[in-house]
């Protein structure tokens, strides 16, 4: 009979295989993005998608692997082959582009987008280049911290020329609002907000906010940039934008920072608390613990700068004052109420 650990080497054995087996399918996955690029096919197949899917549970069918954990692999590895296919150019921007302040996560994540599609990038920061590479570019982005927006694109509109498209990509608009609507009265000006952060790989299912300030060719060049396959490009006014934030962003943030501030101040260790967790509060800490590894400065900015926060705070409360007094009566329905309510809103905008 085998002891323990010859059973264990077996099974890093065939881990290997699959990990390489896995690598193969991927490389495989992306010529067949390359074939669909060249030939114009979309990307996404949900036909070919299912039948993979059905072939993987007929395939572990009769064994000891359960068809719905065979599904659940099958799904990862078409999510994995489809994110490298979409990380292929499917067209081509052959312009001059600056990024003031492009040494940060989100401006490297850009040069690394632009120059995937043929763009010429040119760096402009405090230690990078300089004010004049703006003075030809064709596109001049604004990737610096929400204060010194402002100030940046002042700058650009100083010295770009007149036909270059200049927008920020800031998580709030607040501060500088009034400017880029100035801005849009006689030159290409909108305000752009990437929904994700620098570590992903493709525009695949990543949401891009487009703001209008008031200059309609502008938001529709930003557009064309960001249209990548797989995208979702959603349209806003530079008004509306800060009011979704409040709540996309501040309120979520604020939520999280609440939750492990009150574990903090219950006076329990958090190790007895962890080590005694339900399922639903597991699911609160993989949002809460990287929150609270996050760039504080940063997030300290998205609530402060936002005009729209301190109403975003007036409903939180409101909203907790009415969650702890229903969850404190003798009558059940007042909290049933709220949560059926709660059910009903979030399934009218469920997709």
């Amino acid at each position: 009979m085998k002891d323990l650990e010859q059973l264990r080497k077996e099974i890093e054995a065939i881990d290997s295989k699959i990990v390489g087996l896995m690598i193969q399918r991927n490389d495989v996955a992306r010529e067949i993005g390359t074939l669909k690029n060249e030939l114009g096919i979309p990307l996404k197949n949900l036909e070919v998608e299912k039948k993979v899917i059905e072939r993987y549970r007929k395939m572990s069918e009769n064994s000891s692997l359960p068809p719905d954990v065979s599904e659940s692999v099958s799904r990862l590895l078409i999510d994995s082959s489809v994110e490298l296919q979409s990380a292929i150019p499917r067209k081509r921007c052959e312009k001059k582009v600056t990024i003031v302040g492009g040494t940060g996560g989100m401006g490297r994540w850009l040069q690394r987008y632009l120059t995937g599609l043929g763009a010429a990038v040119n760096i402009f920061s405090r230690t990078v280049g300089c004010a004049d590479d703006m003075r030809d570019s064709d596109i001049v982005i604004i990737s610096v911290p929400i204060s010194s927006v402002e100030s940046k694109l002042k700058e650009a509109d100083a010295v770009c020329k007149k036909d270059a498209l200049i927008f920020d990509i800031s998580s709030v608009k607040s501060p500088f609002a009034e400017c880029l609507m100035n801005m849009a009265e006689r030159r290409k000006v909108c305000s752009v907000h990437h929904m994700f952060g620098p570590s992903i790989i493709s525009m695949l299912g990543r949401n891009v906010v487009i703001c209008d300030c008031g200059c309609r060719e502008a938001v529709s060049e930003a557009a064309e940039l960001f249209d990548s396959e797989g995208s979702n490009l959603i349209f806003t006014s530079i008004e509306r934008h800060d009011e979704f934030m409040a709540y996309v962003l501040a309120f979520a943030h604020a939520s999280n920072i609440v939750f492990f501030t009150a574990l903090r101040d219950s006076g329990i260790p958090f190790d007895e608390l962890n080590g005694i967790a339900s399922t639903t509060f597991r699911k609160c800490l993989n949002t809460c613990i990287p929150v609270s590894e996050e760039n504080a400065p940063l997030y300290h900015e998205i609530q402060r700068l936002n005009d729209n926060t301190e109403s975003m705070w007036d409903v939180f409360e409101k909203a907790l004052t009415e969650v702890k007094e229903a969850s404190l009566s003798y009558d059940p329905d007042r909290f049933i109420k709220i949560m059926e309510d709660g059910k009903e809103y979030l399934k009218s905008g469920r997709k």
